[in-house]
This record gives structure tokens, C-alpha cells and sequence, in this order.
């Protein structure tokens, strides 16, 4: 009964955050927005070797598309895009600015580079620019939670 007449301190901003953080669950298009990140970063990173070591899948119809000649340069573009969404996914995991920022970002840019490789993938193409369109409606529909992370 000693503690009626102590004021209680005052709550930390992190114990308000992480307090908030459990009470709010994470949305499962959240959810698969960083696992479609930690996917698709991967998926090129390994794009990435591919095109260093001159694979013959793309290769194979080089001689009608000409933007595509020189695949050191696409390497270099898939492992800085493949990177940056391995930091994002794990970002949006954690519900933070970063993964929010980043998910949109490497989505919109994987798009526009995705819409190169049509001429020479059509199918597998496609395929990324939806999983990638996904990525950017499931951050776009639940910017609440990464509201309530600030």
C-alpha cells in the first residue's frame, strides 16, 4: 500500500513502440511482401552469377535483342537490386521505414527491368512483375502497421 502515493514514472518511447508493436500483429500481405523480397532478392542475386558467367539461357536470343549484349552490366544491375531487397525484407520484418521505403523501390525498379527481359523470357518475366506488383499492393494496403512502428 506503500506505492498509492508514489507518481509512476514516466513510459519510454520504446516501451510504447514495442508495447504497440505486440498488440498489433503483422498483416499477412506484410508478411508476404518480405518473404516475396527475401524471394525475389535472391531469385536475383542468382541472376546475378548467371549473367556473370554468360549463361546460355539468355544468350540464346541475344541476336534479337540488342540492349542486352553486354550481361556484365545486367549482373551488376540484378546483385545491387537482389542486395537491397535482402536488407528490405528483413527490414519489413521488423516493421521498419527502411522495408517500406525499400519494398517500393526495388519493386518499382525490378518492374521496369523485368519489362527488358519480355523479348527474351516472356513467361518467367511476367511471372516477376506480378510477384513484384504484389509486393508493392500488400505495402501499399497496410501502411498502418509501419505507421504504428514510428
Amino acid at each position: 500500500m506503500d506505492q498509492q502515493g508514489r507518481e509512476r514514472a514516466p513510459v519510454q518511447r520504446s516501451e510504447r513502440l514495442t508495447a504497440q508493436l505486440s498488440t498489433m500483429s503483422r498483416p499477412g500481405l506484410i508478411t508476404f511482401a518480405a518473404v516475396m523480397m527475401f524471394a525475389l532478392g535472391g531469385f536475383h542475386v542468382l541472376l546475378a552469377i548467371s549473367e556473370f558467367a554468360n549463361s546460355t539461357w539468355a544468350l540464346s536470343r541475344l541476336d534479337i535483342v540488342l540492349f542486352i549484349q553486354i550481361l556484365i552490366i545486367w549482373g551488376i544491375i540484378d546483385l545491387i537490386i537482389g542486395l537491397i531487397a535482402l536488407f528490405g525484407g528483413v527490414s519489413i520484418f521488423r516493421g521498419g521505414d527502411f522495408g517500406w521505403v525499400v519494398g517500393f523501390v526495388f519493386a518499382t525498379m525490378a518492374i521496369i527491368r523485368w519489362l527488358f527481359y519480355i523479348p527474351v523470357t516472356p513467361v518467367l518475366a511476367v511471372v516477376v512483375v506480378v510477384l513484384n506488383a504484389f509486393v508493392i499492393y500488400g505495402l501499399g494496403k497496410h501502411l498502418d502497421y509501419f505507421d504504428a512502428a514510428r
